[in-house]
């Protein structure tokens, strides 16, 4: 379970992280240059240290490879990117908390897990936990805000995702370097593509180069490279909807990061927040051990 908050500590750090790269880059090509990039890293790790070489056999392969590409990383990020230009980083993480839901609909459909009524109090627990903490009434400021859709089919997309990466794990036997690696090579390419198709403005960041390729950096280490594949790692023990309901937690150690590294006031509200998310994790948790979708730690 450890490593599953420390997932999500990571995690954390990219919403603010993201929220800073698009002052240098527009949202598609920042998607492009940093899944091309990812791609060939962990592609290029994957051939040095994985002995069966994995190499796409079969047309059928391709084609879900082209299809989690989409899925897993370009509509997920792009449309993130697109909407963090008018949203908070918070709101963002918080949004994404919507993941379970989704999560467990989709993990219904393909590998049949069952929702319980303790599921279901656990789901209600963290999502009370979650805004006791960040109300309501802050996602809007003026009416409704169309970034706010692009979180949701960010969420959704990233979250059927994960079940499809989870299910070519459990049935082809590729490695989570591999899939991985793959998919956002890809999808860098399709970002390149739709970047230049839609006529994006790029105009790279000369004078402030350092800072940018520093953070381009930092982001693709945790998100693209520790982040995924610790995720997909931890797939092989844990079921989909398990891991991204711990995810309640990320705006929590958002939260945790402004008070230590900005010095941002936290209020009681954080505390009481965390107790409650933890007792509908715990709830989760323990029925996941009842229906023996997990194994005991």
């Amino acid at each position: 379970m450890v490593l599953i908050f420390l997932l999500y500590a990571l995690l954390a750090s990219t919403f603010t992280l993201g929220k800073i790269l698009l002052f240098y880059a527009p949202p598609l090509f920042l998607t492009a240059i940093r899944m091309f990039v990812a791609g060939l890293l962990l592609l290029g790790v994957h051939y040095l240290f994985d002995k069966k070489k994995q190499l796409v056999f079969s047309l059928q392969d391709c084609i879900s490879f082209l299809f989690i590409s989409f899925v897993h990383i370009l509509i997920p990020y792009s449309t993130e990117f697109f909407a963090l230009q008018n949203v908070a980083s918070s709101c963002a993480a918080l949004v994404y908390n919507l993941s379970p839901f989704f999560t467990a609909l989709f993990s219904y459909l393909v590998f049949h897990e069952v929702m319980t009524p303790k599921k279901w109090l656990g789901f209600g627990l963290g999502l009370i936990g979650i805004m006791y903490f960040i109300r309501p009434e802050q996602l809007c400021y003026g009416g409704f805000d169309w970034s706010y859709s692009l979180l949701l089919i960010s969420v959704s997309s990233a979250s059927l995702g994960w079940v499809t990466v989870r299910y070519f794990i459990n049935r082809r036997g590729f490695s989570i370097l591999f899939i991985n690696g793959v998919a956002m090579l890809l999808a860098g390419i399709e970002s390149f593509v739709l970047s230049w198709f839609l006529h994006e403005q790029v105009v790279l960041p000369w004078g402030h180069m350092q800072n940018f390729l520093t953070l381009l950096v930092l982001i693709i280490l945790i998100a693209n490279v520790l982040f995924y594949n610790l995720y997909g790692y931890l797939l092989k023990r844990y079921t989909a909807t398990l891991l991204s309901f711990i995810g309640f937690t990320t705006p929590l150690f958002t939260a945790l990061y402004d008070w230590l590294f900005l010095g941002y006031h936290v209020s009681s509200n954080f505390f009481i927040s965390i107790a409650i998310v933890a007792c509908g994790i715990y709830i989760f948790y323990q029925e996941e051990l009842r229906q023996s979708y997990i194994g005991k730690d």
